[in-house]
């Protein structure tokens, strides 16, 4: 059975480690795989333990300094001896190249989970380009930022959603509820979704915003919310067991942010059968159809984003018309079995022309 590697930095509740998961169980029953975690101290989700539901001695915690962390994945890699190896945000991807070259791991991909990512990690991941087989992006709009800036060789892979719900119609009820779930960091933007939701809410003073995340902006957050006088109508949860029970509690779904690879919010709240208000960054636009599963808007428009609310916050039928055709959408493009046929090419064709090589050469 041929062995695949997985390295990611932590395997704490975020997209990039949600989809390093899936990966792994998408993959474990036709390979020998192998999630290794380099920095286990930053956090091992139990949620995401569950969602794997393979062998639990398939996670290999490694953890310690940067050279314990090296010399951990070195001695994975060296007694194992995966044929092919995903790497996951820059600093796996950067260590898991480096080593597995070392190590002579055959195929060697980084993995790219934004359309766009900080100046400052561009040499890094370039060094990883160089140094791997290919990389893997989660999404089309960052095809052309990447190329531009040097990245080679790259295959696109959306994300998956696993096991999608049938649609749920809500009833109408007394208030309309807003969520976002997200991290509290500048990428989300939440000062744009806050001073959205004030406008909305003087429009319709029935709504509530429910705001769920963990991060280092939580009292930034909050100091927004209230400056702008919002105390009694807005609810924060942070880093809550239940976020998929708090979700579907809701009606309309709110992201902001600055940017996206493909968005894991946006399809938990597809999967809720949520309209979506979403800024037009990423690959929102393939998840959200303007007028048809939401509304897209532009990166700080406040009230494009106030005013896309509001008409959603006036009628239950649009609501639920745009988020069932949601729900429709995630279940036929971001399936799993789309997710693992597009991996397993991508490891048949590299093993493939692997063998053939081989062949020449003999």
């Amino acid at each position: 059975m041929q062995r695949i590697a997985i390295v990611i930095n932590s395997l704490k509740k975020g997209g990039a480690e949600k989809q390093a998961v899936l990966l792994g169980r998408v993959l474990c029953g036709s390979y020998d795989v192998r999630i290794v975690v380099m920095r286990p101290e930053e956090g091992i989700s139990e949620e995401l333990l569950r969602l794997y539901g393979g062998n639990k001695s398939d996670i290999i915690p490694l953890g310690g300094n940067h050279g314990k962390g090296m010399a951990g994945l070195w001695s994975v890699l060296r007694e194992w001896k995966p044929q092919v190896m995903f790497c996951y945000l820059t600093y796996s991807n950067v260590i898991g190249a480096m080593v597995g070259r070392m190590c002579r791991v055959r195929y060697i991909y980084q993995g790219l989970r934004n359309a766009y990512i900080p100046g400052y990690k561009i040499p890094a991941e370039l060094i990883a380009n160089i140094l791997s087989t290919g990389a893997v992006l989660n999404n089309h709009a960052g095809v052309d930022y990447f190329a531009k800036r040097g990245v080679k060789h790259i295959k696109v892979i959306e994300n998956c959603f696993p096991s999608v719900r049938d649609a749920y119609v809500r009833q109408s009820h007394g208030h309309v509820t807003v969520v976002t779930v997200a991290r509290f960091h500048p990428q989300k933007d939440y000062l744009t979704s806050i001073r959205a939701f004030r406008i909305a809410h003087e429009r319709v003073p029935t709504m509530r915003y429910r705001i769920i995340g963990h991060g280092e902006d939580e009292a930034l957050v909050r100091s927004w919310i209230n400056a702008e006088g919002l105390d009694d109508c807005v609810e924060i949860f942070v880093n809550p067991a239940d976020v998929s029970r708090l979700v579907d509690e809701c009606d309309i779904y709110m992201s902001t942010s600055l940017w996206e690879g493909t968005s894991n919010s946006i399809m938990e709240a597809m999967d809720a059968s949520l309209p979506v208000v979403a800024t037009d960054v990423g690959d929102n636009c393939r998840l959200v159809g303007n007028g048809v599963t939401g509304y897209l808007c532009q990166i700080r428009d406040v009230e494009a984003v106030a005013s896309s609310l509001v008409a959603l916050a006036e009628s239950p039928t649009l609501r639920n018309d745009m988020g069932c055709r949601g729900n429709a959408l995630l279940r036929e493009c971001y399936s799993e079995t789309l997710f693992r046929e597009k991996y397993v090419a991508l490891i048949n064709d590299a093993l493939s022309a692997s063998q053939a090589q081989e062949a020449q050469v003999r």
